[in-house]
């Protein structure tokens, strides 16, 4: 790790010590009072038409997005359950299994259940290619896709024109929590996309070798801030954003489960207050799930 990165992290955690989100007094209480409550509705929109030199992103809710270029659609770690274990879903998911018909990608960050979701994968295209971590593909292997691929952190492949290439996460050393980010280059803008991480320095090596257009960073799961080492908080997300060099933030994994101490929607609403205090509020893309947005090739 550079002195740099070193430094950046010391800071950090100098700048956790006084976390200013509320919390809940108990995630049991409050798993069990959601119990009775459906989740909100989202207010989905029609997909975008897609052309030369185009992106665009739909956004379905906690970590699953919807990336297309022209030729190619690509889903990240698509999950529309509406449970994680005994946690209920707060929010609907922001996409239907009739959103992912043109899928031909499907790229895992890792094994948890919120983030390799086999229910939801089980209604995704057969023909699309599966890309995963290392020591992933077993489970998928009764599910009838097309082509399943294990990449190493620095692997790639090519599909219809768009490059993917396969970058390490900071989640944990599990087989279940093991896994990896990636960076999407292919005919306009080019995206990084990160499932789940706490903040370490292949931020930096990305944004080094790759500085992606727009980053899709995680921003939920950080309280306590015991769990900062595996899941980022807003304040890391915009320190790998910086780090990443690069010229959009979204915000995802937030939101739609209680997995942690603070409040739903106080990732959210603490990532504008920061963005706002740090000059970086116009280059920070807050999306409701159902959400789409196109972006040009600068």
């Amino acid at each position: 790790m550079s002195a740099e990165v070193t430094a950046r992290a010391a800071e950090l955690g100098r700048l956790h010590q006084a976390v200013p989100v509320q919390r809940y007094r108990s995630l049991l209480g409050h798993w069990i009072s959601r119990w009775f409550r459906p989740p909100r509705p989202a207010q989905l929109e029609p997909l975008p038409a897609i052309g030369p030199g185009e992106l665009s992103l739909s956004f379905g809710g906690h970590a699953t997005v919807i990336a297309r270029y022209h030729d190619l659609a690509i889903a990240f770690d698509p999950m529309l359950g509406r449970w994680v274990g005994g946690v209920r879903r707060a929010v609907e998911p922001g996409l239907a299994p009739g959103d992912f018909s043109d899928v031909r990608l499907i790229l895992i960050s890792h094994r948890h259940a919120d983030h390799m979701h086999l229910p939801t994968l089980r209604k995704l295209p057969r023909t699309a290619t599966v890309v995963v971590p290392a020591g992933a593909a077993a489970p998928l292997s009764e599910l009838g896709f097309s082509r399943v691929v294990e990449l190493q952190p620095g692997a790639d492949l090519e599909l219809r024109g768009v490059q993917v290439i396969a970058a390490a996460a900071s989640h944990g050393d599990t087989d279940l929590s093991r896994g990896l980010s990636y960076v999407l280059r292919g005919p306009g803008p080019s995206a990084f996309l990160c499932g789940d991480s706490g903040y370490f320095s292949g931020f930096a090596d990305v944004g080094a070798r790759f500085a992606p257009d727009i980053a899709l960073l995680p921003i939920g799961g950080f309280l306590p801030t015991s769990f900062r080492p595996r899941h980022m908080s807003p304040l890391d997300a915009l320190f790998a954003f910086e780090d990443l060099r690069s010229r959009l933030l979204v915000p995802i994994h937030h939101g739609a489960f209680a997995l942690s101490y603070e409040q739903l929607d106080e990732p959210a609403r603490w990532l504008v207050e920061l963005a706002k205090q740090r000059g970086v509020r116009d280059h920070v893309m807050l999306m409701a799930p159902g959400q789409s947005e196109r972006f040009e090739a600068c």
